[in-house]
């Protein structure tokens, strides 16, 4: 993952500018070891967010994002992650095979728009309805159903709500989906510009007569 890479990267520099300054600063100042460990150690941490400061700038660069904008949606992407975890804990305490699946098959679909928006940043305003929205609804909505359904004591009302709920959450998969769509609606209109645009090129391909190959030759 790009992530790592990065990291590795600044560690890879930080360690051994430390090592050099605590051992310019050990000889310099007549080998005075806690002042040298002291300086290497608030270099290396100057030298570690500078370099971690300068690869974001890259990568926003690339996104087309300011610092702002990215800070603005890491902060949505925390807060997803939160709801991403009590929907886990809901959709676990139900007992029913297909309403298991139905939760987690939601589940996924949200773990893969949290996945597409923390890879690219920028995707972000493609489902900002997915923040706003239908991450809220489908939370507070499961919640209710497992508080319901787990109940040992059901009457006539309460069974009616949990049915209710269920074909809501089945509603709000199939907009949830549609979030995905939008999501990788670009990614899908890019595959089929290339596909089309390979399907002509194949038309367009003749082979070369006896005479142009001669030719090519010379």
């Amino acid at each position: 993952m790009k992530w790592i890479l990065d990291l590795l990267i600044r560690i890879l520099i930080t360690i051994p500018s430390m090592i050099f300054i605590w051992a310019l600063v050990y000889f310099l100042f007549h080998h005075l070891f806690w002042l040298s460990s002291a300086v290497s150690i608030f270099a290396g941490f100057v030298i570690y967010q500078w370099l971690k400061w300068m690869m974001t700038g890259k990568f926003l660069k690339q996104q087309g994002l300011s610092r702002k904008e990215y800070r603005f949606i890491r902060k949505n992407l925390k807060e997803a992650k939160l709801k991403m975890k009590r929907l886990q804990k809901a959709f676990l305490s139900v007992r029913q095979i297909d309403t298991f699946r139905l939760f987690y098959d939601m589940y996924k679909l949200v773990r893969k728009i949290y996945s597409l928006i923390k890879k690219e940043p920028k995707r972000f305003y493609q489902a900002e309805s997915f923040f706003y929205v239908h991450l809220d609804s489908m939370v507070e909505l499961i919640e209710k159903y497992a508080l319901l359904n787990t109940q040992p004591v059901q009457n006539k009302e309460m069974i009616q709500s949990v049915q209710e709920t269920k074909r809501t959450l089945q509603e709000l998969h199939h907009e949830v989906e549609k979030d995905l769509y939008q999501l990788l609606s670009n990614d899908m209109d890019e595959l089929q510009f290339e596909l089309e645009y390979a399907k002509r090129s194949l038309r367009h391909k003749h082979p070369l007569s006896r005479h142009e190959r001669r030719n090519s030759t010379k």
